[in-house]
Order: structure tokens, then sequence, then C-alpha cells
């Protein structure tokens, strides 16, 4: 189950591309961690009164020049108790560093990234570690590009140093160089399918498709690329039926206020 899981994780993280180690992610980190956090945010419920009933995250970011978002520590509730995760990106906003602690003791998921000479993402790694053992996943980045110089299609092949284990994640991009399509396939069998979609070069749709069992996420973005809406539809019998939807309401375009969650097959609203 866990190496199904890292498999996903792994494959959720799509960015850009193996010659020579270039720069030391080492050092960035350490000037990461040098810096002050900027904002913090507080999730929470709240009854009809809203009165806060429990806090259900709280993140942390530390942000660089022209406010670009160089780090993230995030902490929410799992069943085990609380998940933390630290990530780090760099200045082009490119997430090169990511530990993922499950709060269980003794499991974590480590992931890092690599560029090239041209500060292009060429390789990766995740770890799963756990208390008596751990497992290295390794991805080589291929691109492919059109006449003009610009990227056509991203290949992501993975394989595992303890098993035979193999994944592919195929991404076609637009000709923005925005990836619209995504496929991820494991030992030949397709798990996922992603479309986005743009308007004046923002994204204003993300779908996730998966085949087992089968489930729709369907993420919606209004024209300042905030969340407007994310909704899961599941299959019941031969019928797709709407699952839930979170409706997310803003105060303003810079502030996150409320979130309104409907559980359609429980009949619920919270």
């Amino acid at each position: 189950m866990r190496k199904n899981l890292l498999i996903l994780l792994l494959l959720i993280i799509v960015q850009s591309c193996q010659s020579d180690l270039l720069i030391d992610n080492k050092s960035i980190i350490e000037k990461i961690d040098k810096l002050k956090f900027s904002k913090t945010t507080f999730e929470v419920s709240i009854d009809d009164n809203e009165n806060i009933i429990d806090t259900l995250s709280i993140e942390k970011i530390k942000t660089g020049k022209n406010e670009i978002v160089l780090y993230k520590w995030k902490e929410h509730k799992n069943k085990y108790g609380k998940t933390t995760k630290q990530t780090y990106y760099r200045n082009n906003e490119d997430l090169f560093y990511q530990l993922t602690d499950f709060g269980t003791g003794d499991w974590k998921l480590e992931y890092e990234t690599f560029v090239n000479k041209d500060n292009v993402i060429d390789k990766a790694q995740m770890v799963n570690i756990e208390s008596k053992s751990s497992d290295t996943i390794f991805m080589k980045y291929n691109y492919s590009y059109n006449s003009k110089g610009k990227k056509e299609t991203l290949s992501i092949t993975s394989d595992s140093d303890s098993d035979s284990i193999n994944s592919v994640n195929l991404t076609k991009f637009n000709d923005n160089e925005k990836p619209e399509f995504g496929i991820q396939i494991v030992n030949n069998d397709t798990l996922e399918i992603s479309r986005m979609k743009y308007l004046n070069g923002n994204i204003i749709q993300l779908t996730h498709e998966y085949k087992e069992p089968f489930k729709v996420n369907r993420y919606d973005y209004d024209i300042n690329k905030n969340l407007k809406s994310s909704t899961t539809f599941k299959k019941v019998n031969d019928s797709i039926i709407k699952s839930s939807e979170y409706i997310y309401e803003y105060s303003n375009l810079e502030n996150l206020e409320r979130i309104l969650i409907n559980d359609f097959e429980n009949d619920t609203i919270m």
C-alpha cells in the first residue's frame, strides 16, 4: 500500500528536467532557512455562529524578491495525528526539495530535483524512509521540442532500487509551453489522466481522473488564479455522481476567507 502511495505522490509533482549536477541544493536550503516567515495562515472549522470548532491546518511561508514563494511549512491533521510538509522552491518557483512527515514516527518521504547547466530540471529522486529500511525511486526527465525550440512533451521515467515497479509520466505542452495533458502509467497500467485549461495564459481548470477506484477531481480558478471550487465525482454502480464540492469565498484578492463544503453523498453542508 505504501509503495503504491509512494508512486502516486511521486507522479503528482510534474515540473520541468541528466547532465552533471551544477547547483548545490543544500546551499540554497541553508539560505532559505535563514529567512523569516512572511505569512501564516490558519485553516479552521466554525459553527453557525462563526465560533472556531477546530484548527484543521497551519501554513507558514517565506518569500523572496517580488514576493515569490521560496518555502512553505504546512501541518494538517491525518488519521495518525498530524502530517507535516516542508517544501522549498527555486527563484523560478520550481519545487526542488520536499520532506513529508506523516506523523507515525517511522514514515517520511523525501523528494528532490536536480538541475543541469541550463537551470532545467534534469533528474529527481524520492526516498521512502521507514524505521528499518528505505527505498529510493529515481526519475529521469526527457523533453521533446518543436522547430521553434519550444517544449512539446515531457517524459519522466522512474524505477525503484528495491523492486520491479516502473512508471512513466507523459506531459503534453501547449503553444505557451504550459502543460495541457498528462498521463501516468505504472507497470503498463494507466492510473491517472490530467487535463488543464487556460484563459489568457492563466489556468482556469485542472482535472485529475483516477482509475482505481474511479474518481475525478476538478479544480476551477478565477481570472486572478484564485481557486474558486474543487469538485469530486465518483462512480456508484454504473453512474457518475457528484460526491462533494468545496466552494472558496474571498473577502479580497489576497485573503481566503471561507470554505463551504457540500457533501452530496451524506447530504451535509459544513
